[in-house]
């Protein structure tokens, strides 16, 4: 038998959302989440540096991803087609994760320094895709805005998505807002 069972990591982001979502994120302490998970702190920590991390443990598979899917050698793309592959395929690795996406949103909106974990894991990943943009051709000029535009982009599908039972699934969001973005230029363009 293993030392550590393999799926340890696992186990530990369900123990912590559980309790995060029972206690409260700042009542909730690493031996608790541990226990939960039936491990030891000790294993905790060889997983995750501190509690936030493991609300952000996604980060490990969904960025590289997303950047491997840019990087992708598929000939000369425009920007939109890019952009549509490339957030389509990261919407389709998020979706089957609905309800632990909502459970982890709904901790970070209680939180305000989750909020702001959250805001500097948008920006490592708006920075990592511009320089993946760079990579692929686009001018470093172009390849910040792209960026920025497809990041705006997916974040509020995501959380339309997340607080809309009824509506489309966020692939369908995603693939339906792209286009918008250039009937939002031509009536910002046109005032």
């Amino acid at each position: 038998m293993p030392r550590w069972p393999t799926d340890s990591r696992a186990r530990l982001v369900d123990a912590a959302l559980g309790l995060f979502g029972e206690h409260g994120y700042a009542a909730t302490t690493i031996d608790e989440i541990a226990a939960r998970a039936g491990v030891t702190a000790r294993t905790f920590f060889r997983h995750f540096g501190d509690k936030e991390e493991v609300l952000f443990s996604d980060d490990d598979s969904l960025m590289p991803h997303l950047i491997t899917t840019i990087l992708e050698p598929t000939g000369q793309v425009s920007a939109e087609q890019l952009m549509n592959r490339a957030l389509t395929s990261l919407a389709q690795a998020m979706q089957p994760e609905r309800e632990a996406l909502r459970a982890r949103q709904r901790i970070v909106d209680t939180e305000v320094s989750l909020t702001g974990r959250e805001l500097a894991k948008q920006a490592r990943w708006q920075q990592a895709v511009t320089e993946a943009l760079i990579e692929r051709g686009f001018p470093a000029e172009h390849a910040d805005v792209l960026s920025a535009i497809g990041f705006a982009l997916f974040v509020r599908s995501l959380h339309t998505w997340l607080a809309d039972d009824d509506g489309p699934d966020l692939v369908t969001r995603v693939q339906d807002a792209l286009p918008r973005v250039r009937t939002v230029l031509d009536v910002v363009s046109t005032r």
